[in-house]
């Protein structure tokens, strides 16, 4: 099992806004021995181009480093910054996205992309179900409603101006 982020994009303005016209994005949050190992090669095949820029610029500011600290300390620094790539990718991907347009939606355990994003989609139409359930169903006065307690949950009094 494992974890996965769910990323959604809105349908286009010309289409009209349900789950079927919905974009969605599955990204698994695990090491990426790729992203560690091949950098530019995996940014190019996500389509990362800022990121590979920025890449491109720690791999030059490495280069002009080991003029003055020496091969060895930069070599540790570069393999470092890949550890950290690796280790950050998925969320890497999901920066990008969200620069796209995508908005995050949760996260879910499941055991493939494939059956995340079927997860996610039953439970949209799930809630869709439950909101237009609501909206069809007769308010009765008769029937009492759920009771909420208004008391307070400690003696602390809230402090600070309201605006």
């Amino acid at each position: 099992m494992s974890l996965f982020a769910i990323y959604a994009k809105a349908a286009a303005a010309d289409q009209p806004q349900t789950l079927a016209h919905e974009d969605v994005e599955v990204i698994r949050d695990r090491f990426s021995i790729l992203a560690c190992l091949l950098t530019p090669i995996w940014c190019i095949w996500h389509r990362l181009w800022l990121e590979l820029v920025a890449y491109l610029g720690v791999a030059f500011v490495l280069g002009f480093l080991a003029f003055f600290v020496g091969e060895g300390a930069a070599s540790w620094i570069g393999f470092l910054v890949a550890v950290l790539i690796g280790l950050e990718a998925s969320a890497i991907r999901g920066y990008a996205l969200t620069r796209k347009g995508y908005q995050f939606k949760g996260e879910l355990i499941s055991p493939n992309p494939r059956d995340a994003e079927w997860r996610y989609t039953a439970g949209q139409l799930n809630a869709q179900q439950t909101l237009r359930d609501r909206a069809e169903k007769p308010v009765q006065a008769s029937s009492p409603g759920p009771s909420f307690s208004t008391t307070l949950l400690s003696n602390e009094r809230p402090t600070g101006a309201v605006q």
